[in-house]
């Protein structure tokens, strides 16, 4: 074999390597990887859910309606016989909780307020980004075999995602168990809705 054929073939086994590195890197078409870009950068959206929540000391099932406009958002709980638990808005950075009785409570820190306020220690800020199925930075996540995060530990608490629905092209959770401490949430969503 001739020197110049050797190089050939060395040159095309190492552009054959590096195109399969390059393919094994990409994620595949419709997986969620190839999504998580579009995920960050959906900035509005809405969703409704039934809301399971376990502690030491009470056990509830209620209603939840969440519509998500950039960093703003509204959070509403109501119980089984559809009477208001809490309504809760974050704009320009305060939020306001209008109680059961229809009370106003103001606030920087959103799970603060609602912890003082009902003694559920719910994590409002990051579930406007784990709700999506979007780890933090620093999270720590394992992946499931279709590559969408199957379990996130931050911040003291422990996420599952049990179940994905297909959304407009979009891989999104349908059912997520949230662990803290004696504090287990158990969020089953039923519809979302998203806006470009």
């Amino acid at each position: 074999m001739g020197l110049f054929v050797r190089i050939l073939l060395f040159t095309f086994a190492l552009l054959w390597l590096s195109g399969c590195a390059y393919k094994a890197q990409e994620a595949p078409a419709g997986s969620w990887q190839a999504q998580k870009t579009t995920l960050t950068k959906l900035q509005q959206w809405q969703l409704s859910a039934r809301l399971g929540i376990i502690t030491a000391d009470e056990r509830g099932s209620l209603s939840l309606f969440w519509r998500q406009n950039s960093d703003d958002y509204r959070m509403n709980l109501t119980n089984v016989v559809g009477k208001r638990v809490f309504d809760l808005t974050r704009s320009q950075g305060l939020v306001v909780i209008t109680d059961s009785e229809g009370q106003l409570h103001q606030a920087t820190n959103a799970r603060e307020l609602v912890f003082r306020l009902t003694g559920w220690d719910l994590p409002v800020e990051q579930l406007s980004y784990w709700i999506k199925g979007l780890p933090g930075e620093a999270d720590q996540v394992e992946y499931d075999t279709d590559g969408r995060p199957k379990t996130i530990v931050a911040h003291g608490w422990r996420l599952r995602y049990l179940g994905y629905t297909r959304i407009d092209g979009l891989w999104l959770p349908s059912r997520i168990d949230l662990t803290h401490d004696d504090t287990t949430l158990r969020l089953a969503i039923n519809q979302w809705e998203l806006k470009p």
